[in-house]
Order: structure tokens, then sequence, then C-alpha cells
């Protein structure tokens, strides 16, 4: 049997209609008969890559992709979104408007919820549409369509090597026999992709579809109508030619036959900012995700206490864990719950109050504990009923003459879930999230115009168009106070801009202005991030060099094309613009600058800072500081930053501390202290011969950074 035969599944073999089958025989025996046919090099035509790999070349720089795409058999819809660092978001439906789900994966981790949430806590007005659900691991439908969905969905990066490999494979050999009919373009065909006239060329990762005009840009890619195949061996048979096999997908996302093709949207601009923003704030919502994978049982009605301070609800429960949910996402033997209550009093509604996260030891695959909240704006509806009861229960015992007893219209509803993550996990995800979107701020090409001061290392100023390799710049990390200087790796000019936007800014000596490109980030201090000029708002706070800020008070589009400037500074790659006499952070071109991705994983960490605070009060500047390259990668992390030292604290043996301490100190001019409290001799010897600071007496630490 041929290979190509035996390469296709199941279900395409049970579809083929009959006639197709006797077609099917009728050529391969036709093949064998003949032994005579073209030449190949008379197939050999010339074909044009250039339009497809300008479209690719732009897919690897693209922030982010959208798929569409239809899983085998039309059965469910998939839009998917995934930035060029693999994080991916998006909805997949069957056709039901009540059934479609969000899905977000991060961090190596899935989270999905339905749209429309089947079973609201909340009490939902008539005519009015359900809000989605929390988002959920553990939801187990059965299926692996959406499994297969994701896997498909690879970064823009990766698909960009799928295709430049592909079209490199085309380059090495000829045309083939059966290569797609064309009207122009050898091995093009005119077509249209949602109604954009388009190129496609037939690879091995399926045939790709490009923009027919500049800029190229991928459109679409397809797996291969096995009816087609057929009817160009049909073709090749009339035609006296000896028929190919049909073509087959052999790499790539489509490899695998879960889908017969995907619309591609590469993510750009605009696009851009919204994707980062739309994943930042899925990331955010994760600290209330639950796990359908651990269910609890509430241990009867719970109890329910409320005074004039309000009320309290506490709930004792016990819990079942799946195997799956044990081995993938208990975190050290232990679950997190939390539980919400809804209190009425005497069949008025009186609030809801939700438990502070706790972790419960799980045995076995059994899990208990008891929770707790208050509400203390119950406490005036409470004792208006209170009073009510009792002075109606005191005249009844004064017309019986006989002891009444007191019953207050209490109720507590209380619903516990597990937590898919502990808040610290919760917090690195959506930290990573921000990460993400900070990165691609930083990596636009972005101006000042001639003109522009920047601030030096000494303190004086010069023009931007004057600032030369090698000068010293002031420089800062933007979540950490101190300034610092670098020297500028290199600088950039262009007469290519055209779109400004001018910033005013509200100082001591009054408003002051400062002139960029629109793509220009400016860090900001009450958001602790990078923004673009064109996207400040009024009331935004950008930083100046003591860590504080001045508040935005006007911006204005400004445009026509000006000279422009801009550097690379080492390191850091930020450095100051001056608002009048005020400088003010930005991030230099060509690299991103390091910034925070959590708050450090030591335990020993913030109760040292606690000390190092109580003998220095303010000593401490930043805790659990991730230090992150250019190219996204972790370099380091800096668990304690103080006025003059950086703190690398390590539990246990210490094995690492070296290698990390070195690194450590080439990036900061801090010097650079180890505690090691249980550190092995061995790991403390070679830091002390390495120069570097390393102790086990926290005292001894503490003296060291006496300011």
């Amino acid at each position: 049997m041929h290979a190509w035969w035996q390469r296709l599944s199941s279900w395409q073999r049970i579809v083929l209609p009959a006639g197709i089958l006797t077609l099917v025989i009728a050529v391969i025996a036709a093949a064998a008969l003949n032994s005579g046919g073209a030449s190949e090099g008379s197939r050999a035509t010339a074909r044009d890559l250039q339009p497809f790999r300008e479209a690719v070349d732009g897919l690897a720089e693209a922030p982010g992709l959208r798929y569409k795409d239809t899983s085998t058999l039309g059965i469910t819809e998939n839009d998917i979104t995934v930035t060029a660092d693999g994080s991916q978001f998006g909805t997949t439906s069957s056709g039901r408007s009540d059934s479609g789900r969000d899905v977000l994966r991060i961090g190596g981790k899935k989270f999905t919820r339905w749209q429309v949430d089947p079973a609201p806590r909340k009490t939902v007005a008539a005519g009015e549409k359900a809000p989605p659900s929390e988002w959920i691991v553990g939801l187990d439908d059965g299926s692996e369509l959406m499994d297969e969905a994701l896997a498909r969905t690879v970064a823009p990066p990766q698909l960009a090597a799928v295709l430049d490999k592909a079209l490199a494979d085309l380059e090495k050999s000829p045309p083939p026999a059966n290569g797609p009919k064309t009207s122009g373009t050898p091995g093009q065909r005119p077509l249209t992709v949602n109604g954009t006239p388009a190129l496609g060329i037939d690879t091995s990762a399926g045939r790709l579809l490009v923009t027919k005009e500049k800029p190229h840009r991928v459109l679409r890619l397809e797996a291969y109508d096995l009816r087609d195949g057929l009817a160009d061996m049909k073709d090749q048979l009339e035609n006296g030619e000896t028929p190919s096999a049909p073509r087959t997908v052999t790499t790539g996302p489509l490899a695998t036959g879960g889908a017969e093709g995907m619309d591609l949207t590469p993510v750009l601009a605009d696009a851009a900012d919204k994707m980062f923003d739309t994943l930042v704030e899925y990331a955010d919502q994760l600290a209330d995700a639950t796990d359908r994978g651990i269910t609890f049982t509430l241990d009867g009605a719970g109890e329910m206490d409320c005074s004039a301070d309000g009320c309290t609800a506490t709930q004792s429960f016990t819990g079942e864990v799946t195997s799956i949910a044990r081995k993938e996402r208990v975190t050290k033997g232990k679950v997190t719950a939390v539980m919400g209550a809804t209190f009425t009093i005497d069949g008025k509604p009186a609030g809801e109050c939700t438990s502070p996260q706790r972790t419960f030891p799980v045995r076995g695959n059994n899990v208990s504990g008891t929770l707790k909240c208050s509400n203390p704006a119950a406490g005036p509806l409470y004792a208006s009923v209170a009073a009510r009861v009792q002075a109606q229960a005191q005249a009844d015992a004064d017309r019986c003459g006989c002891k009444v007893r007191l019953t207050y219209p209490l109720r507590a509803s209380t619903l516990i879930d597990a937590r898919a993550l502990a808040k610290v996990e919760a917090q690195k995800l959506a930290a990573q999230a921000k990460s993400e979107r900070d990165r691609a701020d930083c990596v636009k090409p972005h101006s000042f115009p001639s003109g522009t001061q920047v601030l030096l290392a000494d303190g004086t100023t010069r023009a931007i168009e004057d600032i030369r390799v090698g000068d010293r710049v002031a420089t800062s990390d933007p979540r950490s106070a101190p300034a610092a200087t670098r020297p500028v790796t290199n600088t950039f000019a262009t007469d290519g801009d055209k779109d400004f936007t001018r910033i005013t800014v509200t100082t001591d000596r009054g408003p002051t202005t400062v002139t960029a490109t629109d793509n220009h980030p400016f860090w900001l201090t009450d958001d602790q991030r990078w923004k673009n000029a064109g996207d400040l708002r009024v009331g935004d706070e950008l930083r100046t060099t003591d860590g504080t800020g001045v508040a935005v008070t006007e911006v204005r589009d400004q445009q026509g094309r000006h000279r422009t400037h801009d550097l690379t500074v080492d390191d850091l790659h930020t450095y100051y613009v001056l608002a009048g006499q005020t400088p003010v952070l930005v991030h230099n071109n060509n690299g991103c600058p390091p910034h925070v991705t959590g708050k450090g994983d030591d335990p020993l960490v913030p109760e040292l800072v606690k000390d190092i605070n109580a003998r220095y009060p303010g000593h401490v500047r930043a805790q659990g500081v991730d230090i992150v390259g250019a190219n996204g990668k972790a370099l380091t992390d800096f668990d304690i930053v103080t006025r003059n030292a950086v703190v690398q604290v390590k539990t246990g043996s210490g094995k690492g501390a070296l290698k990390q301490a070195l690194r450590t100190q080439s990036l900061t001019d801090y010097p650079v202290i180890v505690y090691l409290p249980q550190g092995r001799g061995s790991v403390i010897k070679s830091l002390e011969q390495a120069g570097i600071m390393v102790t086990r007496d926290k005292n001894v630490l503490l003296d060291a950074l006496a300011p």
C-alpha cells in the first residue's frame, strides 16, 4: 500500500466515496504501468518566494498572532491569540451562544471559564446576560479539542521558524508536478482570504497564503484537501504524466490533522496594546481562580454570630482531591481555600464577606478545615432588628406574665471554593503578564526631537543630539529609588518621525513641557509600568530622579516631520530627559530595562527586612527584585536592596550562591553581601575567595549594613 494512503487518518479513509476509491485504484494501476512522463527538469519552473519570505519575516517580529480555526469536522470554533512569549488567551465555542468558553494559558498553567456563568452567585435580572464564571482549572469535559487547539497555536517566532524552513526546502527542490493551478506567477494562485487578495504557495507545513499587496503579511495556513490531490492525479493521467501522491502536511501546527486550516492575523501597533491589556486583565483575575479537581462538602449549616459590630460566619468542611489535582496542582501537600458568605437578617440582605485565603494539609486524597469571615456593615441592620425583636418579646412577656424566648431571624449562606493558585502564585502570573507588556512596549523604535535635554552623570544636561557613545548619563531601575549612572553604548537619529506628543507637567516652578514621539515610553510612578507618550492622560505621574512623581496636566498631539534622536544606555536601559528643569525617566532604544517580576522566594527575606528597618529605619529600598534582561530571560534577583548594599539570602547549604552573587555583582555598583545562616563551610570559603562578603550571623550582617 502506498505510504500516502497509510498516512490518511481512519476517518479520512472512511469518508472517501466509492467513486474516488475506484479512481485511486485506477490511478495507482496507471502509475505502475506508466514509466515515462515529463522529466523533473521540464517541471522545474522558477518560484517567486520573496512575498512569502517578507511575510514570514514580519511574523517573526510580531508581538502576537491571532489564530482562528475550526477543529476537525467543524465541531469547535477557536479564536486564540498568542504572544511572542507564548502566553495564550481566547475563546472556543461549539455554536451555542451559552456554551462558549474563554481560555488562558500563562506560565505553563491553563485556565478556562464559561462566558455565561451557568450558576451565577448573584441574582441576574430578567433579560440580562449572566456574567462570565470565575477562572477554573480542572474543568474536565472529556474533550481534548481545546488542548489540541492550544497546541496548534504556537508563538509567532515558532511558527515563523517552521514556515521559514518550509520555504527554504522549496528553494532546494523543483516545483512538484501536481503544483497548484495558477494564472500568473508559477506556484501561486489568485485567491482571497476574507476578502483580501492573496498569494498562495504549497509547503510542507501546508498551503501558505499571504497578502498580494505590500507590505506582505501572513493571512492563512491550510491543510491540503484530499479531493484536490485526487483531481490533480486524474489530470496528470489524462496528460500522460506519471501521477504523484496527493500532497500532505508533514510539519508545523497542521501536521497532527486537528484542523483543516487557520486564519492568521499578526497583532501589531494598537492591537498589540489591546492584546497585552487583555492578558494583564485576565492574569489579574487569577487570584480568584478555582480548582474543580478539589470538591468541598460543608459540615452542617455552620454558625452565624451577629452583634451591633457586625456578623461573622464560621463553616467547617471536608474535601476530596482528585489524583490529577493532587499530582499537578497541590503545592507542598497543601491546598488553598476561601469561603464566601451572604447574610440575611429578618429576610433583608445584610451584605456579604470573603474569608482570607488559608492553606490546609492534604492527607491522602482528603482535606478538612474551618473558615471564618465577618461583615461589619451588617451591624446596624442587626441592631435595628434586635431592638424590634426584644421590644416585641418584652411586650409579649408583659402581656402573658411569662418568659418569652427571643428568636432572631438570621441566615448565612456559605460557599467554599478551592483556589487554583496560592496568592503568591497568582501574583507571579500577573507579574509575568505585566512584564510581557513592558518588554513589548520597550522594543518599539522611538525618539526625541533635537534640543531635548538629557541629564548627565554629573548633574549637568546636554542636548540629545550632542550625546556621544561613552558619555555617562543618569539612569535608574524604575522600581527602585536609587539613581545610578551608566555609559551610552549607541546613538540613533532619524528624519522619518512625524507623530509626536507634547506633555505638560506641573512642577515647583510651574507648568513645563517635554515632547516625544507618540510611542516613546515614560515610567509611571502610580501604575508602576511603562506607558507610551501618546497614551498618557491627565493625572498620570512621571518618575523623577528621587523616585517621586510629577503630574501630567496636559497631553497634546503634534504632527510634522522632525529630526529625532535616541540612545542606548548600558545595563539599565533608561535615562532622564528634562521637562523644563525637571528630569523624568524614559527608556532607551534597542533594549528593555530590568524590572520586577516577583516578590522574592526565600522565606527569610520578609523577617530580615523587618530587622534591618528596625535598626536602620527606612534603610531598605526594595525587596524581591527579579532582574530580567532585554531578551526577557531572568538574570538574577536582588533579595534585599538597601541604601548601601544588595543582600542575597540563601537557605540551606547555599548551593549556587557563588554564581548568583557574581551575577548580581556584575549588575550593580553596590557591594553584595551574602547571608547564609546554614551555609556549608566550602560554600562560604568560595565566596570569600571571590572577594564577596558572606556571613552566617544576622548581627554581623546588620552591622555591615550600617549607613
